[in-house]
């Protein structure tokens, strides 16, 4: 017979998805750039290794690297990442951010974060730091 799940952990889990869900649906730098949702995870991923070929992307986004070639020539096209050949393997292309890119991402961080402090604004300091380290434990527990 499974465990049985005590409610409060049901109501808190479809809590979290809703607010998770308004708080990404709320961030919406992405569609003001005219980027899809992937275009802007890939602008994250590309931001993260620095220089990264076409396959790694691919396996980071669990797509095949035709969908991410696809997604990289619409970036590029917006000057957001630039292509570089590989000097050791002529088939291989590294793509990096451009400056403009690399604003973007800083100007999608700190709107996150505006956001996030609207949200959070609703818990006093101390509050706020108990949420804080419950979050810390549970990510610590998934590692």
């Amino acid at each position: 017979m499974p465990q049985q799940i005590d409610p409060l952990v049901e109501s808190l889990g479809l809590s979290m998805w809703r607010v998770q869900r308004r708080i990404t649906s709320q961030m919406s730098l992405h569609k003001e750039m005219g980027l899809t949702v992937p275009q802007f995870h890939l602008l994250h991923i590309i931001a993260q290794e620095k220089q990264a070929r076409v396959i790694q992307l691919a396996e980071k986004l669990e797509v095949k690297s035709s969908a991410v070639t696809v997604m990289l020539d619409r970036l590029e096209l917006l000057e957001l990442i630039t292509r570089v050949p590989d000097e050791n393997d002529r088939r291989a292309v590294s793509v990096t951010l451009t400056t403009k890119g690399e604003e973007l991402l800083k100007e999608a961080h700190y709107r996150s974060l505006l956001l996030l402090t609207e949200h959070l604004s609703i818990l006093k300091p101390e509050e706020l730091k108990n949420f804080a380290e419950y979050y810390t434990l549970l990510e610590k527990q998934e590692r």
